[in-house]
């Protein structure tokens, strides 16, 4: 098996490595040191050399029940738990995975069963060394350590077992496919994890060391399998149990929020290794319910009572009204409230979800401030404006029942030092918490289909504003009301990963026509989630004072601006926007400026009104606002708050992100600002990182028309990109390799010749880079390359394609075939594109070259490889487009290759087996492409060809999934268009294969299909992009359908099987014919 894995150490200091000789796993260990005796450096030692001499110490132990045995082995478990392996002094020395196997190895043969102090003391050594050190026990090792653990649960004390199943969950952390032998025993019916996690176990701490376990067990890691499916359900049930129930009574509340904790992180590493597998039903609809419901656990003021199952609706579901919680001991301090009125300095408040609590306690110290000097509110009350706000913004576009209640202080909070620690303490906890369900909610939006969980919309994203009532508890709620920046920033990314390719569903918003009065459709609610949405995130980017989070915001509001039909909605949103990202740009935060750029692409690229996006192309963004423009002095997180710091925080560097001055007009600001960031000189207030990164968001590819600019503004832009894709920072890499699969596409570039010869050799670079991101966007524009040679096949002429480099080609081809073979799906779905396209612009001249004919066939074995595969719908779908692209050229030896048979064997395979419909329709329509009837093969392949297509038509109603009826009518479409096709081409020896479904149980089927297509009169069953085109207008398809007949029935004299064969393929198509006349024959009058 693999070797050892070491996680990197979290100091991230060198380290140098001691060496100790390998234990033999099957006997006796034979320890000694080698190379230790100079590591001192005249000190005492650090961690690393005292590891050295302890586990020395241990290899010359041997097992024994003396009292001086167990004092010694005690003393040295004591001495290696006692080391700080975080200091700054070990970051000297590298302590190998392989080291820390050995000595564990070691000691747990000299620990016996009975000796349970040494075995407790064993236990936490075990656990403190592969966390600390965070190691992946290797194998041989592995299968010692857990036998180890396991027995010693069935011959050990009950009181010692929370100790050992600690051990346990470290050493199975990441390796639970090599427990495959012990999960019966840990996982089985009565086995010791099921029963230690169940509600019946009255020993809290035991039952959380049971689930983190479980959770361990769960945890994948890339390149490996995960659980076998059987025990992955059982460790869901037993999470889903834990989330379900109710809080035990008189348990102590951080060890309920630590098993709450370990309950959301084994989901989510149990959703993680569910790609795809969790489908609507009753457990999406639970999972959703408690994951919403511990996204507001310990927030005051909130007391949520939701529904056991949330059940997918347009509508917005009913939930409990949130109400302060009662006054307990536990929750607040017995202490006298002071007045609302009074206006008292905030006291800290801890809680905001760090890993590091003294980091916590002093963030909250600076980041409450007093909103405006004036009355104190509580968490749902209304809150004054903030000082740094716009006040436009404050008045229209911001209702205060949403203001942050994290930016406002509280008396609430005054409790004594004592008391101030525990609930402190407390609220970090219920923060992880409230983060854990958040990253949960991540990954189950992740692994399930975003068409089932935009279901549950309504349920996380608000509709309207609550002005005046409590708002609704959504993500945007958390947004702006939590007091953790880490569990904001959580519920943004959640936020946007459920906006990330939503433009299909968002595109049914519309509020344009008049109101309606009796009910409210769909399209308008839709509409006032999309309005609420943009005033709460344009309210939590003023307001946000974490720059981590602030980040966050912006690249959601990237994601919404991307997606959001503003063509469908009332002008004016893309206008509030503008006016308040401005000052963004000159953050003092690299990322958020950065992420400022992306979200002015996003602007300028959305569907909107032309007039609205050229209107603010003519001012820079902020402009009219109070904000201020570009030049302003800071963003209003960087102004001066009333009553609060004395003075703004310092401000990004002048040359970082700033407007150039003295703008033209012949020049789009916009323009002006990406190329001074990306050909500035690097100044010393600006690093490495911070010029490199924001180059990305500057080079988000924008609808301003490259030819609208003057002649030296183009070859400025083209320098640029050109020059950045061979950068060395991947993300400015990947960022302008896509903007030359832009400018790829425009009409003043696509032409040119040397153009695009740079640009495939600027993109066949970066294909080859270690960054996956790289990579995809390269493999992108590679598809929008080749989609530019074949216009240009039509458009230019063979003039380009004689000027166009033989060898850049072969290596366009080779490199693609490569990408589509060995590389990621997201890589793989363009690069198949790509390939389609250039199989369709290789000419006779190419292929009659010994140097294209391999990797020519290399290239069509990719594609048929492609469409066999298992990968994602989309590599499947555009593999299938790509064969049938490749099929269009007459020059490629369909029919005769020795690839003909694969090919079409594939892409019968999909026609008829594939779960999506989509791609059964592009398999079908690749089908329906060659023109002649020897590209088809031989008779034998005509017949599977037609048999399977027969079949696939026949069984066109039968689908897994429900969502795929929609595409059925779209599918009978295309599969009727491709067995005409194949009769118009059928010759005498055919018509014994077309002739047997027919004369089956399957001709009914077949002619009712046949004479629905034939009747159709609308494009209600138009398959999309199918490429093919025909009028959709009865009397025309009739008249086709007469012009086959007429082709059977010329053929000369056949034998007699085949002449019977003609006449039951002749008689089938003359029904349809007399069924569609009778049909249209208008009815008689009485």
């Amino acid at each position: 098996m693999a070797a050892n894995t070491a996680v990197p150490s979290l100091s991230g200091a060198p380290r140098c490595a001691l060496d100790f000789s390998t234990i033999n796993h099957s006997g006796d260990a034979a320890c000694s040191v080698n190379g230790c005796a100079g590591l001192g450096r005249g000190e005492s030692g650090g961690p690393g050399v005292q590891f050295s001499r302890c586990y020395s110490k241990l290899c010359s132990l041997t097992p024994s029940d003396m009292e001086s045995f167990k004092t010694e082995l005690n003393l040295l478990f004591d001495q290696l738990i006692s080391e700080n392996y975080y200091s700054d002094y070990a970051g000297s020395y590298t302590i190998r995975a392989e080291d820390v196997c050995s000595l564990l190895v070691q000691a747990s043969r000299l620990v016996k069963y009975n000796q349970e102090h040494l075995v407790i003391k064993f236990c936490q050594l075990t656990h403190h060394l592969l966390n600390r050190l965070q190691v992946i026990v290797d194998e041989p090792s592995f299968d010692r350590l857990v036998s180890y653990s396991t027995r010693a649960l069935a011959a050990c004390s009950p009181w010692t077992h929370a100790e050992i199943l600690q051990a346990l969950a470290a050493l199975v952390y990441g390796n639970g496919p090599k427990c495959q032998k012990y999960l019966p025993d840990l996982l089985g019916r009565g086995g010791v994890l099921v029963r230690y996690s169940s509600p019946s176990q009255p020993d809290l701490e035991l039952r959380r060391t049971a689930v983190h376990c479980l959770a361990n067990l769960c945890l994948g890691l890339p390149g490996q399998p995960y659980l076998e499916e059987s025990y992955r359900s059982v460790c869901f049930q037993t999470f889903l149990q834990i989330l379900q129930a109710p809080r035990p009574p008189n348990v102590d509340d951080i060890v309920f929020c630590m098993l709450l904790q370990d309950a959301l992180k084994g989901m989510q590493y149990y959703l993680n290794g569910a790609k795809g597998k969790l489908t609507a039903g009753e457990h999406l609809g639970t999972l959703l319910a408690v994951l919403k419901k511990y996204m507001f656990f310990g927030l005051w003021g909130i007391n949520l009572e939701m529904p056991t199952i949330l059940y997918p609706t347009p509508l917005p579901q009913y939930e409990g009204v949130p109400a302060a919680k009662e006054d307990s001991p536990r929750d607040v301090p017995n202490k006298k409230r002071k007045s609302r009125g009074r206006s008292k300095k905030a006291e800290p408040e801890a809680g905001h979800g760090e890993d590091d609590e003294e980091a916590q306690e002093a963030e909250v110290r600076q980041s409450p401030r007093k909103a405006g000097g004036g009355e104190t509110h509580s968490h749902w009350s209304l809150g004054p404006t903030y000082a740094g706000r716009p006040s436009s913004v404050a008045q229209r576009e911001a209702p205060p029942s949403l203001y942050p209640s994290w930016k406002r202080s509280s008396s609430d909070s005054e409790f004594s030092d004592p008391e101030g620690g525990m609930q402190s303490k407390l609220r970090l906890y219920q923060a992880r918490v409230r983060q854990g369900a958040l990253h949960c909610f991540l990954a189950a939006v992740k692994c399930v289909e975003k068409r089932v969980l935009y279901g549950y919309w309504s349920s996380f994203v608000p509709d309207a504003p609550s002005i005046g009532s409590p708002p609704a508890l959504t993500l945007l709620t958390i947004a702006l009301k939590d007091p953790s920046p880490k569990v904001r920033a959580g519920s943004l990314q959640v936020l946007s990963a459920l906006l990330e390719g939503s433009r299909k569903f968002l595109s049914a918003a519309e509020d344009t026509g008049a109101p309606r009065q009796a009910f409210t459709p769909f399209s308008v609610t839709l509409a006032g989630s999309l309005r609420e949405l943009h005033r709460g995130l344009v309210l939590a980017l003023v307001a946000e004072s974490s720059s981590q989070t602030l980040t966050q915001v912006i690249k959601c509001l990237a994601h919404l601006v991307c997606n959001v039909p503003y063509g469908r909605l009332r002008p004016g949103l893309l206008k509030t926007l503008w006016q308040q990202i401005g000052p963004y740009v000159s953050h003092r935060d690299v990322n958020v400026r950065v992420s400022s750029l992306t979200l002015l692409g996003a602007v300028v690229s959305a569907q909107a009104p032309l007039s609205e996006v050229r209107l603010l192309l003519q001012q820079p963004p902020g402009s009219g606002s109070a904000s201020g423009a570009l030049s302003g002095p800071s963003t209003p997180q960087e102004a001066q708050p009333q009553g609060g710091r004395s003075g703004p925080e310092k401000e990004a560097p002048s040359s970082c992100g700033r407007l150039p001055e003295g703008n033209s007009q012949s020049q789009c600001w916009l323009l002006q600002l990406c190329v001074s960031l990306v050909v500035q000189p690097r100044e010393d207030p600006c690093s490495d990182s911070d010029a490199g990164a924001a180059a990305p968001g500057a080079l988000e590819p924008s609808p301003v028309r490259l030819e609208a600019l003057q002649d030296k503004s183009q070859l400025l832009c083209i320098t640029v990109l050109l020059g950045l894709s061979y950068s060395e920072n991947s993300p400015v890499k990947a960022a302008a390799v896509r903007a030359l699969g832009v400018y790829v596409l425009f009409p003043c570039l696509r032409e040119d010749v040397m153009f695009v010869a740079d640009t495939a050799n600027s993109i066949l670079t970066s294909l080859e880079d270690r960054s996956p991101n790289v990579r995809a966007k390269a493999a992108w524009s590679l598809g929008n390359l080749t989609d530019t040679l074949i216009v240009n096949m039509a458009s230019v002429g063979r003039d380009f394609q004689e000027e166009f480099s033989d060898m850049l080609l072969l290596k366009m081809l080779r490199s693609a075939t490569s990408a589509c073979l060995g590389d990621k799906d997201r890589v793989k779905s363009n690069a198949v594109r790509a390939l389609g396209n250039l199989l369709h612009f290789l000419q006779p001249a190419h292929l009659s070259r010994s140097g294209f004919e391999g990797p020519m066939d290399e290239a069509v074995r990719a594609l048929i490889d492609a469409v066999r595969s298992d990968a994602t719908m989309k590599v499947r779908w555009n593999a299938c487009y790509a064969l049938g692209n490749a099929f269009r050229n007459p020059a490629l030896p369909l029919g005769t290759a020795p690839w003909t048979a694969d090919a079409y064997s594939a892409l019968s395979q999909a026609v008829t087996c594939c779960r999506n419909f989509k791609v059964r329709i592009k398999s079908a329509a690749a089908l329906s492409v060659p023109a002649e009837r020897d590209r088809y093969g031989g008779a034998a392949q005509f017949g599977k060809l037609w048999r399977a297509l027969a079949r696939a038509l026949e069984c066109s109603n039968e689908a897994e999934d429900f969502l795929e009826y929609r595409y059925c009518a779209g599918l009978r479409t295309q599969l009727c268009r491709t067995l005409l096709h194949l009769m118009s081409l059928c010759q005498p020896d055919d018509l014994p294969a077309v002739a047997a479904p027919l004369a089956e149980e399957s001709r009914p089927a077949l002619h009712a299909y046949f004479a629905h297509y034939h009747l159709d009169e609308g494009n209600q069953g138009q398959p999309e992009n199918d490429g093919v085109r025909e009028s959709c207008q009865p009397q025309e398809k009739l008249g086709r359908l007469e012009e086959i007949v007429a082709h059977l029935r010329s053929f000369p004299e056949m034998s007699p099987h085949t002449r019977e064969a003609q006449t039951q393929v002749v008689s089938f198509l003359e029904e349809v014919l007399r069924s569609c006349h009778e049909s249209q024959a208008p009815s008689p009058l009485y």
